[in-house]
């Protein structure tokens, strides 16, 4: 029996923006892995596979592959772009050369971009974007530049982890600059100031800052 990994994306708010396409591809698969935190979006993804487990690591989805069939990978957001097991099972797979497929699906940046037409300021002439998931944002804070549009994400992670973005986003931004921030499970958007930050339950998956105008005190 032909042994494939076929590797999904959920998008960064399952159900609604997880695509058609990926439940029939999970759905062909013998078994799929997931590491989706969200539990909810887990339980309601069972409902469209053989058999979904949680996923213990890269390692456990190659052993899966080797007893032959399809094997799905189902993760939070755009495989390529913001899931470090995707890329871990890619590796493995190129390493091992066992066939491998990957399907795109909404990212974090297309997705707060969908619900953030003013994110920009109006003004498009901007030279690039920043786009960091947290944990590697705060590997490097020099990295970040107020001067550019700023997008940081994570499906979850500790307080102490937003809260130390906020001291950073405190030290770069006028404390009255608005900022844009969106709930994990929650996509409505929700508008707060850099200096209110710290009144504010560090529950996000997403945060939108706009860059800071070209002459502007920080």
């Amino acid at each position: 029996m032909e042994k494939v990994i076929k590797i999904c994306g959920l998008g960064v708010y399952p159900p609604q923006e997880t695509t058609l396409e990926t439940l029939q591809i999970l759905g062909d698969c013998r078994v799929v892995f997931s590491d989706v935190q969200d539990e909810k979006a887990f339980k309601w993804l069972s409902g469209y596979c053989k058999e979904l487990k949680r996923a213990a690591g890269a390692a456990a989805v190659m052993a899966a592959a080797s007893r032959g069939g399809a094997v799905g990978v189902a993760v939070w957001g755009h495989p390529q772009f913001s899931s470090r097991l995707a890329r871990e099972v890619e590796l493995k797979c190129r390493k091992a050369k066992v066939p491998y497929e990957v399907s795109g699906a909404i990212s974090p940046i297309g997705s707060v971009f969908a619900r953030s037409v003013s994110f920009l300021g109006g003004d498009y002439g901007y030279q690039g974007i920043q786009a960091y998931d947290l944990e590697t944002l705060l590997s490097d804070e020099k990295s970040l530049s107020p001067a550019l549009p700023l997008v940081v994400y994570a499906e979850a992670a500790p307080p102490a982890a937003w809260r130390r973005l906020f001291g950073l986003l405190k030290s770069r931004y006028p404390a009255g600059h608005e900022i844009r921030s969106y709930a994990a499970g929650a996509p409505d958007e929700r508008v707060l100031t850099v200096g209110r930050l710290k009144d504010s339950a560090p529950e996000f998956c997403a945060l939108l800052v706009p860059p800071v105008a070209a002459g502007k005190p920080r």
